[in-house]
């Protein structure tokens, strides 16, 4: 790992579209896989942390109106303790949200969301994919169907082990907020940071992007990342991140986009998601991401 973070394009939404401060700013971040998104002026961090610092623990504990933000250990399917690593997190789809969360935390969640699809759409059109196709090639997500998924993340630095597996992101873009060094890409066979920026997001591109854009003169890339062991320092609290996703379906059918202006269908969501669970994780959760959606109560799978 080198200490130098890695530099990164640097985004903004301005009426409604993706600006960047650099010309070919979008492009570069494309190859990049990865840029930094500002936060817009209206957004509120403080549900999606209080949520973080909150999640794991029992819901008879601490204050009332921490109450709201515990107690999901007890949801199947929506908790998951990664046995390998230092994460544990909530995983919970917009249905799941609606039922479970505070409205501050709600508008929140679905103001990342939002600019989830800002991403998407503008990445598309730089790539020039032909827009009659978006929809079927993206499962609906880039129409705000498909599946979008919010997870928040605690790191038990109790725990000597890396904070999260390096892995790409399996959707097709990932809108995260973290306030603590910890991340890192993989770049040239090298661990390097990737500090977070006040007031901005992270974006990443995802598995399901890459396989989409593969046939193009111009595919994304998927960043390779991972959390390092977190140890913070006495008196401070343990790391945490919060991200929002837009993924395709899990049962839906993941394509690739051709020069000619086609798209050709390669393979399923599901099986994509299980063969990166066994990869990623090594842990009893092969079918995280897959099999939480068909939800009828608050304590079964999503």
């Amino acid at each position: 790992m080198t200490g130098t973070s890695l530099a990164l394009q640097r985004g903004r939404v301005l009426d409604g579209a993706l600006r960047f401060s650099t010309d070919g700013g979008l492009s570069q971040a494309l190859r990049d896989g990865c840029f930094v998104l500002e936060a817009p002026s209206d957004f509120d961090p403080l549900p999606g942390v209080t949520l973080c610092r909150e999640f794991f623990r029992a819901s008879d504990e601490g204050a009332e109106e921490t109450r709201r933000y515990r107690g999901y250990r007890d949801h199947e399917g929506l908790y998951f303790d990664r046995e390998h690593f230092q994460t544990e997190h909530l995983l919970i789809d917009g249905p799941e949200r609606r039922r479970h969360f505070p409205p501050e935390l709600l508008s929140m969640t679905e103001q990342m969301s939002a600019l989830t699809l800002v991403v998407l759409q503008a990445a598309m059109t730089e790539l020039g994919i032909v827009r009659r196709l978006w929809s079927e090639i993206t499962g609906g997500a880039v129409d705000g169907e498909g599946t979008h998924w919010f997870a928040a993340n605690h790191y038990r630095s109790d725990r000597a082990q890396l904070g999260c597996a390096p892995h790409k992101d399996t959707g097709f873009v990932t809108v995260l907020y973290n306030e603590e060094p910890g991340l890192e890409a993989s770049v040239d066979g090298r661990w390097v940071p990737i500090d977070p920026v006040p007031d901005h997001f992270i974006v990443n591109f995802g598995g399901a992007f890459e396989l989409l854009t593969a046939a193009l003169d111009r595919p994304v890339r998927a960043i390779l990342h991972q959390v390092r062991q977190c140890k913070p320092e006495q008196g401070t609290d343990d790391r945490f991140s919060f991200a929002a996703f837009a993924n395709p379906p899990a049962d839906g059918t993941l394509y690739q986009a051709r020069q000619d202006g086609s798209a050709v269908a390669v393979r399923t969501c599901a099986d994509f998601l299980r063969e990166f669970n066994e990869q990623t994780w090594s842990d009893r959760h092969v079918d995280f991401g897959i099999g939480q959606q068909a939800v009828t109560s608050s304590t079964e799978p999503l």
